[in-house]
C-alpha cells in the first residue's frame, strides 16, 4: 500500500463569476506530494493545468503545512477587517480585539505569505486562580451590598379569567358539551408561587384597583364562599353568577360607606389593644390572596399579622352600622342574626354564619394559623380569635371547585347561566367582600 495515491475532488467557484456552478477539478497525488494526474471542468481543463486546479493544489498544501492547528477560519472571524461600522453591540472585555484595520490586514498578509508551518491563534495564558475563601470576600460584601440592583421578576401579572375564556363557538351548546370543553381548560385559573405574590402586590387597593375586579371574576371569593356552599348547583341562581363572575365595583350605600371610612380606625384600636399582648406584631397590608394549591378559590383580608409569639395570622374587620351604638354584648343579646355570640361570658364567632365561612377561606387560602376577627363599634371593640377547622374546610374546598368548573367556566365560556335571562350586567361587589 506504500504506492497509493490520493483522490481529491471539492468545488472552485469562478474568479469572478461566483453566481455560476462551480467547477469541480480533481487531481490525484501520491504519498510524497508529486501530482500524477489532474482535470478540471473547466474549458482549459483537459490540458490539466487551469487556475482551478493551481487553486486546489494551493489549497491542498495550505491544510497540510497548518494540519492541527487552529485557523483564522476555525474560530469567529476577528481577522476580518471591518467595513463602516453603524451600530455598536455589547462585549465582554476578553472578547474584544482592539487590534486596527491596518494591523488586521499586515497580520492577515505576513499570515498568506508565510512558507513555515504557520502558528496557532493567540490565545490567552492558562493561569491557575486559587478558590477565593470567605476571609477574601468579607472585604468585598460590603461593596457589593451597597451597589447592589434590584432584580426584576420575569413573572407578570395574569390575565383575568374572563379575558382567556370566551369562546363564541359555544354559546347556546348544551351543557354536556360545554363542560367536556370545561374539563379541558379547567387548569386555566393555576398560578404559580411567584405570580399569586404579583397579583396580591398589585391588588393591595383592593376595592380602588380595577386589577382587583379582573382576578377576581370567576373565582370563589370568601366572602361569597358561603353562598356558594348552600348554593344549588343544578339551579343556580343568576344573582350569585354575575356576583362571582361579573364584578365591577364597590356597592357603596350607607351600610358600606360607614364601614369603609371606619376600617381604618378599628384596625388602629385593634393594634393598639393587641400589641401588649404580643412580641413585635406587625399588620400588613394585601391584596387579593390566591394558592397555588387551589387557585380557583381567593380572599382579601383585610391584613395579615406577623408576630414572633403567634406566628402568621389574617386580620378580618366588621364595622356593623346597625349596631355603631351599641356594644358588642348588647348586639349579641338584641339581634339574633349578629355574627357573635357568648358561650361562658366568651364571644365566639357562630359557626352557622357567614363570616365564618369567609374567615375560614381566608385562613387557608393565606396559609394563616388564625384570624383575628375584629368587631367594632363607637362604644366597643372586640377581637375573637378563629382556629383552622379542617374538616369544614374541606367540604368547602370540594364545593367551590366544583362551582368553578360546572358553573363558572361555562358562564365566563359563553355566558351559559345569564344569556337566558338576558345579557350579562356587570355586579357590584357587595360591602362584605371589602369589609
Amino acid at each position: 500500500m506504500r504506492n497509493v495515491c490520493s483522490f481529491m475532488s471539492p468545488q472552485v467557484l469562478h474568479s469572478q463569476r461566483i453566481n455560476e456552478t462551480p467547477l469541480k477539478p480533481w487531481v490525484i497525488i501520491a504519498n510524497d506530494g508529486q501530482v500524477c494526474c489532474a482535470h478540471c471542468t473547466c474549458m482549459a481543463g483537459i490540458a490539466e493545468s487551469c487556475t482551478h486546479v493551481g487553486a486546489l493544489l494551493f489549497k491542498i498544501e495550505a491544510a497540510v503545512r497548518i494540519r492541527g492547528k487552529k485557523t483564522v477560519t476555525d474560530v469567529p472571524a476577528y481577522w476580518k477587517i471591518p467595513s463602516a461600522i453603524n451600530k455598536v453591540h455589547g462585549e465582554v472585555a476578553y472578547k474584544m480585539d482592539f487590534t486596527s484595520a491596518k494591523a488586521q490586514r499586515i497580520a492577515l498578509d505576513r499570515v498568506i505569505n508565510d512558507n513555515s508551518p504557520m502558528p496557532g491563534l493567540r490565545t490567552r495564558a492558562s493561569r491557575h486562580i486559587p478558590q477565593a475563601t470567605l476571609d477574601d470576600l468579607s472585604s468585598l460584601l460590603p461593596v457589593l451590598h451597597k451597589h447592589r440592583a434590584v432584580c426584576m421578576s420575569t413573572a407578570v401579572m395574569p390575565k383575568p379569567l374572563k379575558d382567556c375564556l370566551r369562546d363564541p363557538q359555544f354559546d347556546h351548546a348544551p351543557l354536556s358539551v360545554l363542560l367536556q370543553h370545561c374539563e379541558t381548560v379547567k387548569d386555566i385559573a393555576a398560578v404559580t408561587k411567584e405570580q399569586a405574590d404579583i397579583i396580591s402586590t398589585h391588588t393591595k387597593q383592593q376595592h380602588k384597583s380595577s386589577a382587583w375586579y379582573g382576578v377576581r371574576a370567576g373565582r370563589v371569593t370568601a366572602s361569597a364562599m358561603h353562598a356558594v356552599v348552600v348554593f344549588n348547583i343544578e339551579k343556580p341562581a343568576v344573582s350569585t353568577v354575575r356576583k362571582l363572575c361579573y364584578p365591577t365595583a364597590l356597592l357603596t350605600t350607607q351600610d358600606t360607606r360607614w364601614g369603609i371610612e371606619h376600617e381604618e380606625t378599628a384596625r388602629s384600636a385593634f393594634q393598639a389593644k393587641q400589641a401588649p399582648h404580643h412580641t413585635d406584631l406587625k399588620i400588613e397590608q394585601c391584596g387579593f390572596c390566591i394558592n397555588p394549591g387551589f387557585p380557583e378559590v381567593g380572599a382579601s383580608p383585610d391584613g395579615l399579622l406577623h408576630c414572633i409569639c403567634c406566628g402568621k395570622g389574617c386580620l378580618e374587620i366588621k364595622c356593623p352600622s346597625k349596631h355603631k351604638n351599641t356594644t358588642v354584648q348588647e348586639a349579641c343579646d338584641g339581634d339574633s342574626d349578629f355574627c357573635l355570640q357568648l358561650v361562658d361570658n366568651i364571644f365566639q364567632l357562630k359557626q352557622g354564619h357567614r363570616y365564618y365561612t369567609q374567615v375560614q377561606t381566608q385562613i387557608f387560602v393565606t396559609e394563616s394559623k388564625y384570624c383575628a376577627f375584629v368587631v367594632w363599634t363607637q362604644k366597643d371593640l372586640v377581637v375573637v380569635r378563629v382556629m383552622p377547622d379542617v374538616k369544614f374546610w374541606e367540604s368547602c374546598l370540594q364545593k367551590a371547585q366544583e362551582f368553578f368548573l360546572k358553573v363558572s367556566l361555562p358562564e365566563l365560556i359563553c355566558h351559559h347561566y345569564t344569556q337566558d335571562a338576558s345579557t350579562p350586567e356587570p355586579s357590584r361587589v357587595m360591602a362584605d367582600d371589602s369589609l
